[in-house]
């Protein structure tokens, strides 16, 4: 699906954080994001995201060479940020025809309740984003990436501030969202590779080494051996 070759991205023009990276994302499938702190791993989903404007490299959508401010390409995909303080006085179902409208798509509201259900958020629903809880914010901007059900949905850190039975339906929202499209998530969480992922991006010192992990087998012991081959 998304294909990106010899990415270059800085601040400050001479000072890499990516430096000439090459990976896919393929469709139907989890790709997992790994790295330390300060590894890039939200430089690269910021890239992706339109939002990081000092870059080179090439991008290819579905075989088509774009940009990533390429209007086909915005309208691709929708990412959960780390954080996000934006829409604080709008209420979650305003958020979510706003997103709709924005992405040019009609609301499903049987998908919405099922994934409101899903991750306990049915009593927050009438609340001002601003004042939500730091987890019940990240699952009113899940509940509604998941529900566009877009080629593209970008992930940082979903698992912060999500309690137990949450994590465990992000879990199961994954994986049923890979019948729609492709996932990127980033996460310091080995269980979240374990229980979602079908490949791993490694990022270090501004590179990037990648795996596909087959089926059946157990990743977490084979991303452990795999993590000690690329110390």
């Amino acid at each position: 699906m998304l294909s990106i070759s010899d990415l270059s991205v800085w601040y400050n023009k001479g000072t890499n954080i990516l430096d000439r990276v090459s990976f896919t994302i393929e469709s139907n499938k989890a790709t997992g994001l790994l790295g330390v702190n300060g590894a890039g791993k939200t430089t690269l989903i910021n890239y992706l995201s339109s939002v990081h404007k000092h870059y080179e490299g090439t991008i290819q959508y579905e075989g088509k060479n774009i940009r990533v401010n390429d209007t086909v390409f915005k309208l691709s995909r929708y990412t959960v940020f780390t954080e996000e303080q934006a829409f604080g006085y709008w209420s979650f179902e305003d958020y979510v025809n706003f997103i709709h409208k924005t992405y040019k798509r009609s609301v499903d509201w049987a998908v919405i309740n099922s994934l409101t259900q899903g991750f306990g958020f049915e009593q927050y629903k009438s609340y001002k984003i601003k004042d939500l809880s730091t987890g019940n914010k990240k699952k009113v901007f899940l509940i509604t990436g998941f529900a566009l059900r877009l080629p593209l949905l970008i992930l940082d850190e979903p698992l912060d501030g999500l309690d137990f039975s949450s994590s465990e339906y992000l879990y199961k929202a994954i994986n049923e969202y890979k019948e729609f499209g492709g996932i990127l998530m980033s996460s310091h969480i080995a269980e979240s590779f374990e229980k979602t992922c079908d490949a791993i991006l490694l990022l270090q010192k501004g590179k990037i080494t990648a795996k596909s992990f087959s089926g059946g087998m157990n990743i977490r012991s084979e991303l452990a051996g795999w993590l000690h081959e690329n110390d």
